[in-house]
């Protein structure tokens, strides 16, 4: 695959760092910071296709917004992506009212290059000065703090990547749970990179598309709005089948509020299992649950199976309260009623789950109206 991932992103990424351009004098101060929210779910991937042909490969694949250059911006109006732009701030004013810009690439894995947070203040701070309807975007790694870089930068959106399938699994909830912890404390949104190929070279295994769909639908559990591949490859579909099922997800997942994300067992450490006060129970094992509430507070359920290599029947158990449930069907876009069997004060869900795979719930439940004290 020829991608053009270091000579011409690179220059422009060099030169944003070694500049530390501003614009118009010093940068207001974090606190004038106005809000940005994300409308949006992002399907995107380093670098850029390097002729036509990928370029339509890339199209049909079904990525939304793309790592670009300014001089590849028409190649993005003709194909519908967002640029995430590579550009210096003092730069970046020619852009501010350009429709396909999504924001500004800064710096990619700070602290795996040893490179302090506070050496990006002011050029974030500038570009997010400049333009308040965009972000400015420094991806993590799993070496970087969150916590400390959202308190000193400020940013409008948390990125990060770790490859589980090229490194190893063991980390990888943990750190879902301590990026998703820090983007949920500063209320902005978390989105991740995983690997399109689980392999860095070589053949592609059978069990290729599997583990990608592990690693996205437990991403998605955890309430990221967006997915990164890494090292996409224009002639194998796996990451493809996935972004079209992401298409359909990705406007529900985008304007949806992650409130808990549990396991059950064996539990994974660092994680949590299901307490026992929830509304919705489980001894399915293998199962991660992801619980959601739009504006209106009304109640949604991503469940994914956390089993890469076997298919299994999630079982879930909700109490009377419970009205309807209603399944996203991700082929036809379409809210389908999902039968419950009740027995007695509960009732149950049944669903078979492909190995890695998630499902989207969408769950009305009865309104307790609390009684005034006498």
């Amino acid at each position: 695959m020829k991608m053009k991932y270091r000579s011409v992103l690179w220059a422009a990424l060099l030169v944003t760092l070694v500049t530390g351009s501003t614009v118009g004098g010093e940068p207001n101060a974090a606190s004038q910071i106005r809000p940005w929210k994300m409308r949006t779910f992002m399907i995107s991937h380093w670098g850029f296709p390097s002729d036509e042909k990928q370029l339509k490969r890339f199209a049909q694949a079904g990525f939304n917004t793309v790592i670009a250059v300014p001089e590849q911006l028409p190649e993005c109006r003709k194909y519908g992506w967002k640029a995430l732009l590579a550009v210096s701030a003092d730069k970046a004013d020619t852009y501010v009212d350009d429709s396909v810009v999504w924001g500004y690439h800064l710096f990619d894995e700070p602290a795996r290059k040893n490179i302090p947070y506070k050496k990006f203040v002011k050029k974030m701070e500038a570009f997010h000065k400049l333009d308040a309807a965009r972000p400015a975007y420094i991806n993590l790694n799993e070496e970087d703090d969150p916590t400390s870089f959202i308190k000193i930068l400020k940013p409008r959106v948390l990125s990060y990547d770790y490859y589980q399938w090229w490194a190893k699994p063991e980390p990888f909830f943990p750190l879902l749970e301590k990026f998703r912890r820090a983007a949920l404390e500063a209320n902005i949104p978390l989105v991740c990179w995983v690997e399109a190929v689980v392999v860095p070279s070589g053949p592609i295994p059978a069990d290729n598309e599997v583990k990608i769909r592990h690693s996205v639908y437990s991403a998605l559990v955890y309430g990221v709005k967006g997915i990164q591949w890494w090292a996409w490859r224009p002639y194998n579909d796996d990451a493809a089948k996935i972004n079209a099922e992401l298409k359909v997800l990705g406007p529900v997942l985008v304007k949806l509020r992650s409130v808990g994300v549990f396991h059950t067992s064996p539990i994974p450490k660092q994680t949590r299992g299901l307490p026992a006060e929830s509304w919705a129970q489980s001894s399915t094992e293998n199962l991660l649950l992801g619980f959601f509430k739009n504006d209106e507070g009304h109640d949604f359920i991503l469940l994914a199976n956390r089993n890469w290599k076997a298919a299994g029947t999630a079982v879930l158990t909700f109490p009377r309260s419970v009205l309807s449930v209603t399944m996203l069907d991700r082929k036809t876009d379409k809210w389908v009623e999902h039968p419950l069997a009740k027995k007695d004060a509960q009732q149950t869900l049944s669903h078979e789950l492909a190995p890695g795979d998630g499902m989207l719930l969408r769950v009305v439940r009865k309104k307790v109206t609390k009684k005034s004290p006498r």
